[in-house]
Formats: structure tokens, sequence, C-alpha cells
């Protein structure tokens, strides 16, 4: 036996900042084929898979350079506002886009034709036009801008000119040109209806003005012309306005609504959207540490008390079992309720027979299996008490999720702002709609062959080469979120693992807020193991852009026409075969980071290493997996149902239902506390998930390093392995008494 002193945990713990300097990003060295140890897994680490953290850099900058590119050609607006009838954006000067033929715009909102709102005729003005006018000129109109491309504008008066005369030049047109201005071809249209800006647009409300509209019609009539509905738009008013605000102002209303409606009960969000999930969270962290067995074993019994009761139903609906067995295990009140309700049919019965047979072999080998389990059911319970054990010891580290959370927030926004810039900096070309006799736009042409005149409107169309820019940006996307969940699950993994090998113990990482486990396993993960994370995280991202390539290959085939049933389903089939694909991926991952936090080697042979641990204790993770997943699911949904629940009852009281602080409605501030307290019970109960994986394989592990005898368990795990805790010669002092006392 050697002599040398046995290692305690204190001395065992030793921080990433402690290894020599000249191990730079851990490339150099020899190899080292020592035997696995715990000191191994702390001191002698190197980089793994440096290539792929490599070509992951390279990629950001060159989604940086993307993105600086659509910053410098982009323009937002032109997505929500268009362009005026040259194709060109509103500007701060002329900042208000008015379209001067209100019947062209209530024809574009019942068209059957290929013809839209971006199609109808608008130009950008000062200030939304008034159709109130003075004694002598009872009717206004608003014109075509003087230097208008098509050459009907006023060539001898300039912008500036245009609007101090309130875009009104119809005195000085031809008759020609007054003609067609009253036939609304232009280049002057008469201002009938009130307009207000909203949102840079001016949208209609109210009534026709009443001179306006008399003096219109005594000029058609003057000249010879009948009135139509073109010209009388009162009944159109209320269409016009609501067509205008579908397209432009009526989601930013509702928005504003909802804006006033959380301005008012920010309180509730921010106590039951936020606090109340976290303190929820902690609340069912403390059941799952102390009454885990208690829910395993009552969903045991619950499952196997199931499956024996259908078992006897359809021996009842099959006739075997009739009133007189009821009565004689279940009392006169069940055989009266057989009697009434079930009426066993001759013609189901040797059907309902097999099916109870079968029943019958399914409740026995449940049963069965029930009991080859229990030891294994115990070791689970185990496990996740040990996992929660982890956390209580550093209960920091529940907190760590949110900074990769939040980073992926802030990487989300600089994302969703550059796309928005690049998507709007294609060239603006003329749409293509349909040009028929007697319906707009070539209705309102004054010359049908005058390119510049008689044209659909504008859209802003995205080239090959920006197209590829997109995508490589939505890569960019993909990839990095997935980079942040792999350093975050590498950094718990890490975390639990510590405390596994160190005997239920973090020993001296527990250096208060500063330099916790967390923090701790943080700087020796995103140093040593980046490139496996982008490794694995590369190959979520390339499953999740072909998943989202086919899903707009089937969208574009649905516009098309040419989705026949045989392409439906088999597009149905290559997008279920995708995604299970990704989730198994993200579960080998998820695994794998597990085993490169324990032996810090590369992302293939981890991912080995992991499958070969889990396929030889299958029925210990099977076991595991089940019952951690039916807990942390009921966290999930309890957290959120409870938040919900109080966040409506917070709503109901007097002070937001009535008074300054009333809310319009309750609903959307419930459904943002329920989502938000799932999301948050989420962020909790993954981490909770981490440590329940990280312990499991840390144990398979540990049995397969030391022959089938774990000597690093934890005391909860050894009581129910029965090993006694003096055989353990790698825990501490310190790491034994803070287990006994947990």
């Amino acid at each position: 036996a050697s002599s040398r002193p046995l290692t305690t945990a204190r001395d065992r713990t030793t921080v990433p900042s402690r290894l020599p300097r000249t191990r730079i990003m851990g490339c150099c060295g020899p190899k080292d084929d020592t035997p696995w140890s715990y000191e191994k897994m702390n001191k002698n680490r190197k980089c793994t898979d440096i290539l792929f953290l490599i070509a992951y850099f390279a990629f950001m900058i060159g989604m940086v350079v993307v993105g600086i590119l659509g910053f410098a050609n982009g323009d937002p607006a032109a997505l929500l506002f268009g362009t005026d009838y040259e194709g060109e954006m509103c500007s701060e000067d002329y900042p208000a886009r008015y379209f001067p033929n209100p019947y062209e715009l209530y024809t574009a909102s019942q068209a059957t034709h290929t013809y839209g709102f971006k199609d109808v005729k608008s130009m950008c003005l000062k200030d939304c036009p008034s159709p109130v006018g003075t004694d002598a000129e009872p009717l206004n109109w608003v014109c075509n801008y003087p230097d208008s491309k098509d050459g009907r504008g006023m060539a001898d008066m300039t912008r500036a000119q245009w609007a101090a005369a309130n875009y009104d030049y119809y005195d000085s047109l031809s008759d020609q040109l007054k003609t067609d201005s009253m036939n609304n071809l232009g280049p002057c249209y008469p201002v009938l209806l009130h307009t207000v800006n909203t949102y840079e647009t001016c949208t209609f409300y109210g009534e026709q003005d009443s001179d306006a509209q008399v003096e219109l019609n005594s000029l058609l009539i003057a000249n010879g012309i009948v009135p139509t509905l073109e010209h009388n738009l009162g009944s159109f008013v209320e269409a016009l306005s609501s067509f205008v605000s579908d397209q432009i102002a009526g989601p930013a209303a509702v928005m504003q609504r909802y804006i006033d409606d959380f301005s008012q009960g920010w309180v509730v969000c921010l106590v039951m959207g936020f606090l109340a999930p976290v303190l929820l969270s902690f609340v069912w962290m403390g059941v799952l540490r102390y009454f885990t067995g208690v829910f395993a074993y009552l969903i045991i019994l619950m499952t196997n008390l199931g499956a024996i009761g259908v078992t006897l139903y359809l021996y009842v609906k099959a006739g075997v079992i009739g009133s007189d067995e009821i009565t004689a295990y279940a009392g006169d009140s069940a055989a009266a309720t057989a009697e009434n309700y079930v009426d066993p049919s001759e013609d189901n019965q040797e059907v309902l027979l097999y099916c109870a047979y079968a029943s019958t072999v399914f409740a026995a080998l449940l049963l069965v299996f029930t009991l080859i389990m229990l030891k294994r059911v115990a070791i689970a319970v185990a496990v996740i008490k040990v996992a929660t054990q982890a956390i209580t010891a550093a209960p920091s580290v529940i907190f760590f999720p949110i900074a990769p959370v939040l980073a992926a927030f802030g990487f989300g926004a600089y994302w969703l702002a550059a796309a928005v810039y690049m998507y709007s900096s294609g060239e603006v070309e003329l749409r293509e709609c349909d040009m028929v006799d007697g319906l707009p736009p070539k209705k309102y042409c004054a010359d049908p062959t005058d390119a510049d005149n008689c044209h659909c409107g504008y859209e802003s169309v995205l080239d090959e080469n920006l197209q590829y820019m997109l995508l490589y940006h939505l890569f960019g996307l993909l990839w990095t979120t997935q980079f942040l969940q792999a350093i975050t699950y590498l950094t718990l993994a890490s975390v639990f693992a510590t405390f596994y090998f160190g005997g239920g113990s973090y020993g001296n990482s527990l250096a208060g807020w500063i330099n916790t486990p967390a923090i701790q396993s943080f700087r020796k993960m995103s140093w040593f193991h980046s490139g496996s994370a982008a490794f694995g995280s590369f190959l979520v991202a390339l499953l999740q852009f072909i998943r989202i390539i086919v899903a707009y290959m089937v969208h574009q085939m649905k516009k098309a026409g040419k989705d026949n049933i045989f392409v439906k389903y088999a597009a149905c089939v290559v997008q279920y075969c995708l995604w299970y694909l990704q989730k198994i991926i993200e579960w080998i991952n998820r695994n794998t980071y597990i085993m490169i936090a324990i032996e810090g080697k590369s992302f293939c042979w981890s991912a080995w290493e992991a499958m070969s641990l889990i396929f030889n204790n299958i029925l210990t993770v099977g076991a595991v997996n089940i019952i951690g997943d039916t807990l942390l699911f009921l966290g999930k949904f309890s957290v959120a149902a409870v938040a919900g629940l109080l966040a409506f009852l917070m709503l109901d009281s007097d002070t937001y239902t009535t008074g300054e602080s009333k809310v319009s409605s309750p609903l959307l501030i419930v459904i943002f506390c329920v989502l938000f307290g799932f999301i948050i019970a989420s962020l909790f109960m993954s981490t909770v998930e981490m440590a329940i994986d990280t312990t499991l394989l840390s144990f398979c592990k540990d049995c397969k390093i030391h022959g089938g005898k774990p000597k690093f368990a934890p005391p909860l795990l050894e009581s129910v392995l029965g090993k006694a805790k003096s055989k353990n010669p790698f825990r501490g002092e310190k790491g034994a008494e803070g287990a006994d006392s947990a």
C-alpha cells in the first residue's frame, strides 16, 4: 500500500487560474495518456477542436461585415411606409404619405386581380391636406410634384413653392389637364375627405366635406361630366380608414393599447411575471430535494394501478366479470353502477376479451418490470437528490444561465436590426400587377402607353447577392445561439461534475460570489473547450438551417399551387425526420458536453464515450430520465399556472378594474406572466436537469473506472448503493460533513 496521504476534497479542487501561464490556449504540450483521475480532470486539460473555434471566429467576422453593409445601405422605413408614385422614399422634409385618389385605394381593398396597397398612387407631403377651403375657393386640390417624371407637373414651380401653395396648381393647368384631373387621371386630385397623420401616413376619417363636394359636382356638371361614385366618397370613408389602418396603423394602434396596459400593470408583470416564478422555482427545487422519493413511487404506483384498472374494466366490458364479482370486491354501489352503465355487446365481446387478455399480459409485465426496476428507481431518486444537493451547495449556479440568455437576447436584437436593414437595402423596382382595361392602375392612367405615367407600384427587391447575405446572416444567428447554449451546458456540467467527484463537496471553490464554482467552471470550459462548443453547435445549427430551407421550399410550392397530396406527404415526412434528427443530435451533444467537462477530451471521443456509458447503463438512465423529466415538467407547469392565477387575481382587484390604473383587458398581462413564468421555471429546471444528467453520467463513469464500484459517490448516493462512507477514500472531511448535514 502506498504511504502517500489521502487527498482531501479541498486539496483536489484546483481552479483554472492556477494553471501555468505558458499554456497558451492549452494547445501545446506532449500527448497525455495517463489514466483518468480527479487531479487530471482539473489540471491537465488542453484545448479541443481548435479548428472549429477558428472557423466560428472567422464566420463571426464575416457576419459583422455583412451587418455593417446592411446598416450602411438599408432603410427600414421602406419596408413600413413604402414609396411614392416615383419610387422614392418620403424624406424628413416631406414625411407624410398621401393617397390623392381615395377611390383607387378603395378599389385596391376590393380588388380580385393582382393589384394591392403598394400599387396605389401616393405622394409625399409636408402635412396631410385638408378639404376645408375658403369662401372664394371652397375646393382644394393636391397635384403631382411640379417636377414629376411623367411630365405632367408644373415645370416652372419648385417643390418649395408647390408646398407653399398647399400642393395646388389646378388653376394654372390647361383645359385638357383640368378635365383629366376631374376624371381622377391627374395631375391634380380633389380633396374631399379629412385626413390625419398616423405613423407618417395620411389616414381618412370623419365625413366627406359637404362644401367641397358641392363645388366639385358643380364643376363636373359645368364641364359636361356626370358625377359618379368616384366623386362622392361619403359612403367609403369608414372602409378607407379601416383599409389604411390595417395596412399601416392597425398593428401599431393595437400595440399601443397593449403598451398602455403594461404601463398600468407593470407592478403585476414584475411581481407575478418575475419575482413569483423565481420564488416558486426555488420552492419546487426544495420539493425535489426532500420529496423526490414520494413523487417517484407515487408515479410508479399510479401507473400500475392504472394498468390494473384498465384490465378489470375490459373484463367487465367483455362480460367476464359481472355484478356478482364486483359486489364481492367493491360493494353494492359499484355493482349497481356496472349494471346500469356497462352493457356488453355480443358483437364486441370477443374483441374486448382479447383486449383484456393483452392488457393482462401488459399489466403483469409492467408489475414485473417495476419490481426489477425498484433498485434502479432508488438510484434514480438518489441521483436527483444529489443533483439538487449540488445546487443547494452553490445556489449562485442557478442564476448562471441568465447571463447567456441575456447575451442571446442582446445578440438577437442586433441580428434583427441588421437583418431589417439588409432586407431594406435591396433595389427599388417596379412591382408586377395586372394591367386590365377599366381596372386600376390602367383605369387611372392619362396615357396608358407612357411607362412613366402608367405603371404598378414599387417594392424593394432582393438580388442574388443580398439573398446569400441574408442566408449567411441567418446561419450566424442559429450558430451563435447554439454556441451560447453549448458554453452554458459545459459550464454547468463542469460545476456538477466537480461536486460529484469531490465526494459531494466543492471544496475551496466556494469563495463568495466572485470566484464561485460557476465562474471557475466558465473560465475553464470557455478557455479549453470553446472549440468543442463550436463543433457541437455547428451540427445543430446546420440541421436547423436545413429545416428552415425545406420549410421555405414547401411554402413556395404551396404559393405556386404545386402542393399535391404526394408533395404534402413527402414534405411532412422530410420535415419530421429532420426535426427528429435534430433532437437526437441535441441529446447527443448534451451528454457529450458532460463527458468533455469530466474528461476534457475532444468532441468526437467524448460523444462516443457518453453513448457507450448510456447504452451500458440503459435501465438506470431510463429510470432517471422518466422520473426526472416528469417531475421537471410538473415543476414548469405548476410555476407557470400559479404565476398566471396570481396575476389574474391581482388584476381582478379594484386597483386595476377602476380608477387611473384600470387596464383594458387582463388577458395579455396574464399571458405574459404565464409565459415568463414558464420561461423562468424552464431556466431553473434546465439547471436542475443538467445537474441530474451530469450526476448520472459521473456515476456511470465512476462505476466504469472502478470496476462497477463507484468510489466518488456522494453520501446520498452511497447510502442507496449500500456502501459504508468509510470505504470512500476520495472524500475529504469537509465534503463528508457537508453531505451528512444535507
